[in-house]
């Protein structure tokens, strides 16, 4: 897979990183990105889309591995790095009409209880997650916050458009702004 991923955000200049070069992209392989970090060997790190980006607390405890809410681990270094506030993803250059899977990793560790943070997320105009809440997610799953923050990994069935492009969009909603740590777009199987 040769593309671009190109990050945009409202009233910023959008920038472009070629993603054929670099290691986190492998022949028909996924497309990983640290969303607010640098990065690693297997994921592009994440610069030039404006918004604010955090870290994780050295102080805050946080269960990344919780296999209720997470079925395709991460490092943990890719975990403890975020954005929030709206922000748009295009994942360019992927095959026309092509069908992957888009997994959305979350872990918040600013709020503690359910319904403190609940965004939406659109992925090329369509809405896919609404009224998501992150420690929703994962109290409904049995972990134990406040706590701990509980890594969440949402896996969505996506196709890209006729231009081979996946756009991802998070929306702010009913409560605070979006926030994500990483996304990985992997061609379906």
């Amino acid at each position: 897979m040769r593309g671009f991923i190109r990050f945009i955000t409202a009233g910023a200049a959008s920038a472009a990183l070629l993603l054929g070069a670099a290691p986190a992209v492998l022949a028909g392989g996924p497309v990983q990105v640290d969303v607010g970090g640098a990065g690693d060997a297997t994921f592009l790190p994440d610069s030039g889309v404006g918004g604010l980006t955090d870290a994780k607390p050295a102080d805050k405890r946080a269960h990344t591995f919780f296999s209720r809410t997470v079925t395709n681990p991460i490092p943990n270094e890719i975990w403890y790095t975020a954005r929030h506030l709206e922000s748009s993803y295009e994942l360019t250059g992927l095959t026309a009409g092509g069908a992957y899977e888009l997994r959305l990793y979350f872990l918040d560790w600013y709020f503690t209880r359910p319904g403190q943070r609940v965004f939406d997320v659109d992925v090329n105009g369509t809405r896919v997650l609404s009224d998501f809440d992150i420690i929703g997610t994962a109290v409904a799953a049995g972990a134990d916050a406040p706590l701990t923050a509980f890594g969440v990994e949402k896996d969505l069935a996506v196709t890209a458009d006729g231009n081979g492009t996946v756009r991802i969009d998070f929306v702010r909603g009913k409560v605070n702004q979006p926030q994500v740590n990483a996304i990985a777009l992997v061609p379906a199987s």
